[in-house]
């Protein structure tokens, strides 16, 4: 009945009421989830509010309708532009309590003096959610790696950028994102980008900037990881013998020791280390690798030897593990090892001939008779009598005179013996005549004894007369 009589008042009160919890946006250029112009969506068409009395207790309730923050202030059409279509609302006028905009008075939907250079604004707080963050490589990074941190939120905000920065130092960098996550790369990284990161995110709009709280923090440590090296050794003289003791190399011979490592950190240096001694031999790596030459082997290079790589990356050393031994032995040559074997065993192989010639000497000797040597020179002398001098006649002696001279070997005895005659007082009354050629006569006679008992005898019936032959 009341409605019949007031259908015009009856209208706005069911269409205000019948427009509770009505939807409710923010558009415009710039906007964002909780900030830009007020539109609300009736009869399926989406319209503008007019900013006549317009105030922050509008606003609160716009801002609670669509789940933001407090109300941080109202603006007009100059910071998120004009709008087009229907203006719904004009004159509303809010308490702030009110859980929906159409629950606020107003002139009623359709009902207004405005044009959309009127369109009525809001900028709300945002709560916004703790960002996520994660890392790739996950725990300990090499030196030089390339390294991914990326941080992300559950809700996409428009124009959102996130932010990653250091617990403590002065990194930080933003990127903008239009979705709910952003990469960022931190490529080949050094000791200097150790730390713990964290992300935030924020909102930007021309009247304030929203951020989040810090999201969880994640650790970069930053390592040097060296390969163990491997150590090879050659001879370009000779080949080299492997034995269980080690590998022999020739004395004189030269060989080279070569280190190898698969490492990604190029600038090292190779280290050659002789167990138990100073002696350390260091070579810049060329290709991951170096040679350390002998020319000469000598015996003081007998050992057990190994190779580390070093490096020195942002002012810190670093030291691989080192190889596994190699045992040098150097040995002496096969020609002078003979040679030596010789020189050491001539002396003692002249000794031992020296000893069996002396011990069969001496045993011959006890068994060999000994040697006697009878020289026998008879000579005829020929001379004249005195007493038969002056008578003119010659007297000539052809007597024989026979001197016997027997040597005995071994003894080195001589024994001298003549035929009874004896040598004349002077030799004036006599003519010698040498009889060299044909009146010498020298026999030898050597007898062999059997036993050691027998004795040697000489015959004078051995000698011939030299009468005959005259």
């Amino acid at each position: 009945m009341w409605c019949f009589f007031f259908p015009i008042v009856c209208l706005l009160f069911t269409s205000t009421s019948t427009a509770a919890g009505v939807q409710v946006r923010l558009a415009g250029p710039g906007s964002t989830q909780c900030s830009g112009r007020v539109e609300i969506y009736h009869s399926n068409i989406w319209g503008t509010v007019c900013d006549d009395n317009w105030d922050l207790y509008d606003a609160k309730v716009v801002c609670r309708q669509l789940g933001c923050g407090a109300a941080v202030r109202t603006v007009g059409s100059d910071y998120f532009g004009k709008g087009t279509g229907d203006i719904w609302l004009d004159e509303v006028i809010c308490s702030g309590s009110e859980t929906s905009l159409t629950e606020c008075d107003h002139e009623g939907f359709g009902v207004h003096d405005c044009g959309h250079h009127e369109d009525a604004g809001v900028v709300c707080s945002v709560n916004l959610p703790k960002p996520r963050i994660s890392m790739y490589p996950a725990g300990e990074v090499r030196w030089g790696q390339d390294v991914s941190i990326t941080c992300s939120v559950s809700t996409q905000y428009l124009d959102g950028a996130f932010t990653l920065k250091t617990t403590s130092g002065s990194f930080r960098t933003t990127q903008t994102s239009n979705t709910n996550f952003a990469t960022f790369n931190i490529l080949q990284v050094t000791f200097s980008d150790e730390g713990s990161y964290q992300c935030q995110y924020e909102i930007r709009d021309k009247l304030q900037n929203i951020t989040s709280p810090l999201s969880d923090s994640v650790r970069l440590s930053v390592t040097v990881r060296l390969q163990q090296p491997s150590i090879s050794l050659t001879s370009p003289d000779t080949g080299l013998a492997w034995s269980p003791e080690g590998v022999e190399v020739t004395r004189g011979n030269s060989f080279v020791f070569t280190c190898i490592i698969n490492s990604s950190y190029h600038e090292g240096r190779f280290s050659l280390i002789l167990s138990g001694s100073n002696t350390v031999d260091t070579k810049p790596a060329v290709n991951l690798s170096a040679s350390f030459d002998f020319p000469v082997a000598q015996y003081e290079h007998q050992g057990n030897y190994s190779c580390v790589y070093e490096v020195t990356l942002s002012g810190q050393h670093f030291t691989s593990t080192e190889t596994a031994l190699i045992t040098l032995i150097v040995k002496l040559p096969l020609l002078l090892l003979v040679s030596s074997a010789a020189a050491g065993t001539l002396p003692l192989l002249l000794l031992l001939l020296l000893v069996v010639c002396l011990v069969l000497w001496r045993r011959r000797r006890a068994r060999r008779p000994a040697i006697h040597m009878t020289a026998g020179v008879c000579v005829r002398n020929i001379y004249t009598s005195k007493e038969n001098e002056e008578e003119g006649e010659d007297y000539e002696n052809s007597d024989v005179v026979c001197i016997r001279k027997m040597i005995e070997q071994g003894g080195g005895e001589e024994e001298e013996e003549s035929d009874g005659y004896e040598q004349p007082d002077s030799d004036e009354d006599h003519d010698y005549e040498n009889m060299d050629g044909d009146l010498n006569f020298i026999k030898v006679m050597e007898d062999k004894r059997e036993e050691e008992d027998e004795e040697t005898s000489y015959d004078e019936n051995d000698y011939v007369n030299i009468d005959q032959s005259l």
